[in-house]
Formats: C-alpha cells, structure tokens, sequence
C-alpha cells in the first residue's frame, strides 16, 4: 500500500535581496519529492488509479478481477457539495463598495473558481490563487495547479507568507524541448527566471502594487491534509475484499463435471454430452458438478464493516441510505454532526483566504482614487447540508419581531442575496393596488361605486 509524504512548511526570514538561484534550486528540490509522492498518490487515487489495479496473481490461469470502488472521490465531492455547493455571500453597507466587487467577482466566475479552490484542498490538502492584473488594467484571480507553488512564511510569531514561487513548464512543440519558468513573489516584486539542465537563469523583474504576495493560500485544515487521506488503507481493503470475491465466483462459476463410476468415458463421449446434452449412466454412475462453497456472509460482514469505518473516520454519511422526509430537523442535525464541524472548519480557513483576496484587490482599487476597506465586506458561508424546511420555517416566523429580519433572512439556506431579497420586499410592500384602474368586467370601462 502506497504511503503518502506529510506535506512541508517552510519557514524563513527573506528579504528580496537574499533571493538567489540557488536558494531556489534548493527550494525546488524540497518541494519535489511532495509533489511526486504526496500529490501524485493523493490525485491518483481521487482519480481512481487505486493500489488494486497493480495486483498480479502468480498462476496467470487464474482470474485477476481489479474492482475499484472509489470512497476518495465521493468523499471529496461529497463534502466539496456539502461545503461551498451553495455560493459564498457578500454584503456591505458600503453600496458603492459591494457593487464594484461584485462586478469584479462576476468577471471571474468568482463562484465556479471558490469550488475549484474548495476541490483542490480537498484532494491535496491546499489550493492556491494567483491575484494579477490583465493586460487591460483588470482586476483578475485564478486557481492555480498545487503542484506549481511553493509557499514560504515568516519565522515571526504570525506566520505570515514572506515568499511565493511558482513554476511551471512550457513545451515547445517547434524544437520538441521543454523550458521551466519560474516566477517568484514578494510583497512588492515579481523576479523571472528560467530554469535549464544545468543551472537556473535570471530573466528581468517587475514592480507589482497589490502590497502583499499577491499568491493566496486555501488550506484544507490546520495541517494541510486531503480530506480522504485516513481512509487510504481502508480503501484499498475494500478494493481487495471486492477482488477476492470476484476472482472466487468467476474461478468457480466454471465447475468440474464429476463422472462417479464412469471410468471408462472417453473424449468422444465427452464431444456427445456437449453436443446432446444429455448424460446416460450405468447402474451405479452418478454425473455432478464440483463447486465450492462460498461464505457469502463473512465476506459481506468485512464489506460492510470496512464502509461503515471510511463512513465514520471521514466523517462523511452514506447518503445511499435514505433519509426519511417526515425525520426532524434534530435528528438531522445529530447525523450529519460530525459532517458539519468538518465544514465549519474548513469555512474558518477559506474565510481568511477570502479576505486576503478582498483585500488584494481593494489594494488596487485604493490606487485608483477609492478608499475602501476590504473589512467592510461581510463573508457569510451557506452549508449545503439536509435541512427541515418546515422546521426552519416555523421557527424564522418566532423569532419575526425578536430579531432583525436582515437577520432571519441571512439564516435562511435558500436566500442567497439577502440584501436583494430585503429590496424586492421592500418593493412588494410599497406597491398598492388602485381599484380605480380595475376595469368593469361588463362595462370594459373602469369600476365605480
């Protein structure tokens, strides 16, 4: 069974001047051995390129059946659903302020990248984000290949990243060779470079204005582990147990015919059973299969004990056992328990990643006359979790006139904008009906008393 390398933090205090080729180079060999043991065994197995399919058997006669069920990739899409299935929402009392960023964020596809991001962290354990300016002047975000990065934070007691370096290969489809590029990040500075066989190479360097690196990390959790990670080995039992099985019933399901007292049968004898069908004995002959009695429930029980523990160490339901519709909101909630302080986790690490992203970009926006304050943006997650609606309903409607309705609303896991919601019902109450415009149904003219 493969075993997959922790991931790495490295620290150091680093000015700009201090960043070397070598430094680098010593940096790229670190973080290679990450990315061909951790990151690939962890994709692969998302991807369902499972330890079973390597599996060889000594007798080559023997079938080698290679079943993969893949609890990795359910668990990743599963909770990935459960986390940022329904969109981040952002609200703010600064109007001017929140219709600027949202157009930036619609630009972007700020929904569709936030699931990437989520996706990724999932698999590996971290997503980063790359924050640029396009060749017009916008404001642009995009995820990038975990692979590629290298983050590198400060020695202080914050943490903070001091340095980003990305890297990525470029083929040349012309000359048939490949050439790395590697760009690294400061909080002012981004330097160039080429990578060759023999020695890494400085290009040029640029200024940037987004006043930090302006490559954001999406940590999965407080270790930076993949979601299905614990429950690798258990997996791959389950893989085995579902071989097994299926290597025994495919081995057996072509049965010896047993001839009892028939030792003078021949091959021709043999061709016209084939061929009728039929069997004629002596007194004494006996004709039956030999087969091989299968203990279906052990191998069952080991299954289902295998799910139930990938179930329970992931945290994650089986959601092919249905959920009765009449089954409260308390009993619910104590199912997918566990689940939720999963999310809520996850929420408090992609909530800090979010501000930086507001932050970064109000940077840019501040250079262009404005004077914004990214803390003024309000983040607000929406878990995708099974919900009693008739529940939720009945106790909003308690607590009307208890607390702010902006408040009932934002609780509400099917209002995703709720500062549009409070307008369209400011709306509907403000519109009043004038009987005085109602048409007559027997005159065609209007109604009058």
């Amino acid at each position: 069974m493969p075993t997959v390398k922790d991931n790495i933090k490295i620290c150091m205090d680093i000015t700009d001047d201090q960043i070397t080729p070598d430094l680098i180079n010593k940096l790229l060999k670190m973080h290679e051995p990450i990315v061909s043991n951790r990151y690939k065994i962890l994709d692969d197995y998302y991807r369902g390129k499972h330890e079973i399919l390597k599996r060889t058997i000594m007798d080559p006669e023997k079938p080698n059946h290679k079943p993969v069920s893949n609890f990795c990739s359910y668990i990743t899409d599963t909770l990935t659903g459960f986390f940022i299935g329904k969109p981040v929402t952002y609200t703010s009392n600064n109007k001017q302020y929140l219709d600027i960023i949202t157009q930036i964020f619609e630009a972007n596809d700020e929904k569709a990248e936030n699931h990437d991001l989520a996706h990724k962290a999932s698999i590996k354990g971290q997503a980063f984000e790359l924050v640029y300016l396009d060749e017009d002047g916008n404001i642009c975000f995009d995820c990038l290949d975990t692979d590629s990065v290298i983050m590198v934070y400060g020695n202080d007691i914050k943490n903070m990243p001091v340095m980003a370096i990305r890297y990525y290969t470029i083929h040349d489809y012309f000359t048939d060779k490949d050439t790395t590029k590697i760009d690294v990040y400061t909080k002012t500075n981004i330097y160039h470079y080429t990578k060759n066989e023999s020695s890494i190479i400085f290009d040029s360097a640029e200024n940037h204005y987004f006043k930090d690196i302006p490559i954001i990390e999406y940590p999965n959790n407080r270790y930076r582990r993949g979601d299905f990670e614990n429950i690798i080995t258990l997996n791959d039992m389950y893989n085995l147990n579902l071989a097994d099985i299926a290597n025994d019933i495919a081995y057996y399901s072509n049965c010896y015919l047993i001839l009892e007292n028939m030792s003078g049968t021949t091959k021709d004898d043999l061709k016209v059973i084939n061929e009728n069908k039929t069997i004629l004995t002596p007194e004494n002959g006996k004709a039956y299969f030999l087969t091989k009695q299968l203990n279906d429930q052990v191998v069952n029980n080991h299954r289902n004990n295998l799910a139930e523990d990938i179930h329970k160490i992931s945290y994650v339901p089986d959601l092919s056992k249905e959920i009765n519709t009449n089954v409260s909101g308390a009993a619910i909630r104590q199912r997918f328990f566990n689940t939720s302080q999963v999310i809520v986790n996850k929420e408090r690490k992609f909530k800090k990643a979010l501000q930086t992203r507001l932050k970064l970009i109000t940077n840019i926006l501040n250079l262009k006359g404005y004077n914004f304050n990214y803390k003024d943006i309000e983040i607000t997650f929406n878990q995708n979790l099974p919900i009693n609606l008739i529940e939720l309903s009945d106790s909003a409607s308690k607590f009307a006139g208890i607390v702010s309705r902006k408040t009932l609303l934002s609780n509400l896991p099917f209002v995703e904008d709720v500062d549009a919601e409070m307008e369209q019902i400011r709306k509907e109450q403000s519109e009043t009906i004038n009987l005085d415009l109602i048409p007559d149904a027997n005159t065609g003219g209007v109604y009058n008393e």
